[in-house]
């Protein structure tokens, strides 16, 4: 530390004043360089889907509210990146098919031209929600989800009081839950006995025309088998009449018809059977397909309301804890201030309480006054003081001069508040330079 100070004494103030005076011009001329460059905001974000990243989103850009200005797509990793000229508001639009559509406002407009040379980043992410959600108010995103505006410094931020107030009433409570679900249990369980008053309707459409058919199907049996006995009694009495050899002949012929008769009705009554039995599976099958895909629908649904949720209470979580730490960060500021206060009140009192029992021992030690007798007067000492201002450090050296004795006094006060003396080149503390300086400069005033 003594290295360093001594390094600044006036013989060195002028190549430090002619360092600082050049960096000052440099850092003139590159603020006017940086001037004449015009700043924009460079928008980073990531549009996202039950967590995950949502490519081939929309994010469309218009200037001024309503005029387009630019529309891209999102990456396979849901990311886009834009880049707004400071001067005017923009309404950045988020849109993908299903999902509701949401926007948000940059405020550049109101930026102080000053300022107008500064390229701030700002990064966001954008969760996008189906149409058919029931955890959050859709309905609000008809509004901004989020406002930009200049924090007057170097950065562009959320407001803060609009984001509370959007984010405020957001999620549905766990009561509106409820309700919600029990309507939609209600809705399903309506469904579900609409689907299965159907199925019983269609099932018993399904036995009656079954029925309907066993019972054509035996009529036309029973039609077929009287006209079998009937054209039987015909030819039996036809034949009565004929020789018994042709008799023989013909009950020969008649029974071979018969039984090929028999087989291609029993063939078409077996087709007829078949085809029916397959109809009938069929339709039990495509019932079966449909109250499943129903039922892993519904079932999809509620995994992802489940994690829209959880995602929904990681950020609160998040947010809160983040609230929580900047609150305990202000406290342990403000402590540390106080301490630091404190510190210094103590430091004060206490030498100020040194200052006094030093007097009072002096003020005690005092004698009567002596005997003018043989009494020779001490010379007036000579007193001259001389200041040094530095950069990083002040000097003050006084000399005192007593007949044929010299006290050189140099007291070196630094710009942060250190304090070195010095009596004779040797270290003393500010106390005792204090109290030998008051009574020198005592001979001085008087």
């Amino acid at each position: 530390m003594h290295f360093i100070n001594r390094s600044f004494t006036s013989a060195n103030k002028l190549p430090f004043y002619r360092t600082v005076l050049l960096c000052m011009i440099f850092l003139a001329l590159s603020n006017s360089a940086i001037a004449q460059a015009p700043g924009m905001l460079e928008l980073e974000g990531k549009t996202l889907k039950d967590g995950k990243p949502l490519s081939g989103a929309t994010v469309t850009v218009y200037r001024g509210g309503n005029a387009e200005m630019v529309k891209i797509k999102t990456g396979k990793n849901g990311k886009f990146e834009l880049s707004l000229p400071f001067g005017v508001d923009y309404k950045v639009a988020f849109t993908y098919p299903g999902c509701v559509e949401m926007h948000l406002i940059v405020y550049t407009s109101k930026l102080p031209k000053e300022k107008n040379n500064i390229f701030p980043l700002y990064v966001t992410e954008v969760p996008f929600f189906e149409n058919t959600n029931t955890t959050v108010k859709l309905s609000k995103y008809k509004n901004p989800f989020t406002k930009i505006i200049y924090d007057g410094k170097k950065a562009l931020i959320d407001d803060e009081a609009y984001l509370a107030q959007f984010t405020k009433d957001l999620l549905i409570n766990k009561e509106e839950q409820d309700k919600l679900l029990l309507e939609k249990l209600a809705k399903e369980k309506a469904e579900k006995d609409k689907l299965l008053a159907e199925e019983k309707a269609k099932k018993e459409a399904e036995e009656k025309l079954k029925t309907d058919a066993e019972a054509k199907l035996m009529a036309e049996e029973k039609a077929k088998k009287d006209a079998a006995e009937l054209a039987k009694l015909k030819i039996e009495s036809a034949e009565e009449k004929e020789p018994v050899t042709q008799t023989m002949e013909t009950e020969a012929i008649r029974l071979q018809r018969e039984k090929e008769a028999k087989n291609v009705l029993a063939k078409k009554n077996k087709e007829i059977k078949t085809n029916y039995e397959n109809d009938l599976l069929k339709m039990v099958a495509d019932n079966e397909r449909i109250a499943k895909q129903k039922s892993f629908n519904r079932e999809k649904q509620i995994v992802r309301s489940n994690t829209v949720i959880t995602q929904m209470r990681r950020e609160a979580d998040v947010k809160a804890k983040s609230d929580i730490l900047r609150e305990e960060q202000k406290l342990k500021k403000k402590e540390l201030l106080v301490n630091q206060q404190q510190k210094n009140n103590e430091m004060r009192k206490l030498f100020e309480a040194a200052a006094f029992a030093e007097r009072s021992v002096r003020i005690s030690k005092q004698k009567t006054l002596p005997d003018v007798k043989g009494y020779v007067q001490k010379e007036i000492p000579n007193f001259t003081v001389t200041v040094d201002s530095g950069f990083i450090k002040t000097i003050r050296t006084t000399t005192v001069t007593q007949g044929k004795k010299l006290d050189t006094y140099r007291k070196e006060t630094y710009f942060w508040g250190t304090v070195f003396c010095y009596k004779n080149n040797g270290t003393i503390d500010e106390l005792t330079y204090n109290t030998e300086i008051t009574f020198f400069s005592a001979y001085q005033n008087n």
